[in-house]
């Protein structure tokens, strides 16, 4: 499973039907409740915003009132009935479509949604302005105090040594998991795959070959599928371009090898 916050094809597509999470049979209800509230929450805590600050705003409810109220950017349409005609035209998973479209977490719909909330709760107006450097940052009008005038930057720290690396392994796990299903190798041959290319390994290695159950050509044709899909999932993780995350992906990937090929591949404790 690519999440394990995700609520499953079914809910989702239960949810598109009749847009109201509550209106839905009570087992998708409560996992679709978890996967919004989580996804809302976040992004107002990365904002500088409490729950307590949200006072008894219902994030479910906003999130889907904002999809029956809210035009699509390139049509006035319900973005509901916009995402819909897209899943159905482009083919897309609905897993991808979720997990990707509306919750990446680096370009997904959820970060408008909270802005959006955040306007509702606050009564600020957010906008990006350019500051000296030139990078853009988010600002809120009417927002008072000087320290929350920029609660959410758009550059990443100065320095990455003094980031939390819980979201990053829960980022790298989710990276693994959607690659192998893109792929459609089991999770270990994704993770070997990939810890096998970002340390220069042969694929023609035996105990690789063996591990895959694959030839040569059938294994580097693999491999092929892997990158592809790696390149793609991280196009919606932050911090995806940097040395941490990078690190932290490889040893998520090594952990998900059996122990005799760690020992094989020489793989550190």
């Amino acid at each position: 499973m690519l999440n394990d916050r995700y609520a499953g094809d079914e809910a989702w597509t239960e949810w598109f039907e009749i847009c109201s999470v509550d209106l839905c049979r009570p087992e998708f209800a409560a996992r679709l409740r978890e996967q919004v509230s989580s996804a809302l929450y976040s992004r107002l805590a990365r904002a500088g915003i409490s729950r307590e600050d949200a006072g008894g705003e219902d994030p479910v409810a906003f999130f889907d009132s904002y999809f029956k109220l809210k035009g699509s950017r390139e049509k006035k349409k319900p973005l509901k009935s916009y995402f819909a005609h897209r899943i159905k035209d482009e083919g897309l998973e609905m897993v991808d479509f979720v997990c990707g479209t509306l919750f990446g977490s680096g370009s997904g719909r959820v970060r408008d949604i909270a802005l959006d909330w955040i306007s509702v709760i606050k009564g600020w107006k957010p906008r990006t302005v350019a500051g000296e450097d030139g990078r853009r940052r988010l600002v809120w009008e009417n927002a008072g105090d000087a320290n929350l005038a920029a609660v959410e930057q758009s550059e990443e720290p100065q320095s990455l040594d003094f980031l939390d690396e819980e979201p990053l392994r829960d980022d790298a796990e989710r990276v693994i998991a959607a690659v192998a299903q893109r792929a459609r190798l089991a999770q270990d041959s994704a993770s070997l795959l990939v810890y096998a290319t970002s340390h220069d390994i042969s694929l023609t290695e035996p105990c690789i070959l063996a591990a895959l159950g694959a030839g040569k050509s059938q294994a580097y044709a693999l491999r092929e599928k892997v990158v592809a899909a790696l390149e793609r999932e991280l196009r919606n993780v932050e911090l995806a371009d940097t040395p941490l995350f990078a690190r932290v992906l490889v040893a998520a990937t090594a952990a998900h090898l059996p122990r005799d090929l760690q020992k094989e591949l020489g793989v550190e404790e």
